[in-house]
């Protein structure tokens, strides 16, 4: 599935998904800006998003982290537009991993891409001045791109959906997240172009309950871990409950990712 939506004269959101039965379990957000993408979508959209692209022609793609929901639609646009990705994305557009079967389901099996180039430090898009900006947690090697006059940040999967985040991913480093949001709350920030909740115009209050609800969390998981308590207890004590579809991702999400990540996981240094 694809909807656009315009947001302002400069932006159109770009929001694919796969549709299950007439309905969408989560929209993942790319924004076109005159003929560039930033991010490109889900597989199982990639037709839609071909035949988007047919009408409004995209020149370049610059893509913010390996994740098949930020990647899915780059196939389809080569080789009329040019691919910007940092060397671990590259190689995951080079060589996609076979996703578990819930996945490919709710996102699409990326198809290869065979030509990358280098993510630039700096770019323009018309007027528009953006720089990479890191922002890892979610994905060590994840990218956004901040444009300072405006106060905008494209910021990918920076910030947590959820306001109450309870699932993680094996590579995720939750505590570098939250350090990661504390220094978006630095920037001088009007709208967050966030990659699944869309453009978000009240920021730093958006971002401010993750922060604080995560260390929160993280203060009530180390107090009962410096207790002696297991992983497994501690999730029964503070009552987090997996959604419906949890064992279904074959451990790619999981509470108890989260939780381990909160006690054991630090910020790396710069």
């Amino acid at each position: 599935m694809i909807e656009i939506v315009p947001y302002n004269e400069l932006v159109t959101c770009v929001k694919t998904a796969s549709d299950m039965n007439g309905s969408v379990v989560m929209w993942t957000y790319a924004y076109l800006i005159g003929d560039t993408l930033l991010d490109a979508g889900c597989p199982n959209a990639a037709k839609e998003i071909e035949e988007f692209a047919a009408n409004n022609p995209v020149r370049r793609i610059f893509v913010s982290h390996t994740h098949e929901d930020h990647l899915g639609g780059c196939a389809v646009l080569t080789p009329k537009a040019e691919i910007y990705a940092t060397p671990p994305v590259a190689e995951a557009l080079r060589s996609p991993e076979s996703l578990p079967d819930f996945f490919v389901m709710v996102w699409g099996q990326p198809e290869p891409v065979s030509e990358v180039l280098p993510m630039p430090e700096k770019f323009e898009i018309g007027e528009l001045s953006l720089e990479l900006m890191s922002l890892p947690g979610h994905t060590d090697h994840m990218v956004g791109f901040y444009e300072r006059k405006r106060g905008w940040l494209f910021s990918a999967d920076a910030v947590p959906l959820p306001s109450e985040k309870q699932l993680a991913m094996p590579d995720e480093n939750v505590t570098e997240m939250i350090a990661t949001m504390e220094e978006i709350q630095t920037l001088e920030l009007n709208i967050l172009f966030d990659g699944h909740r869309g453009p978000v115009e009240a920021p730093h209050e958006y971002i401010q309950k993750r922060i604080d609800y995560l260390k929160e969390l993280q203060a009530s998981i180390k107090e009962l871990h410096s207790q002696g308590h297991t992983i497994p207890e501690i999730q029964k004590n503070l009552g987090i409950e997996g959604p419906w579809y949890m064992d279904m991702t074959e451990g790619r999400f999981r509470i108890d990712h989260l939780i381990r990540s909160l006690i054991f996981d630090e910020v790396p240094p710069s």
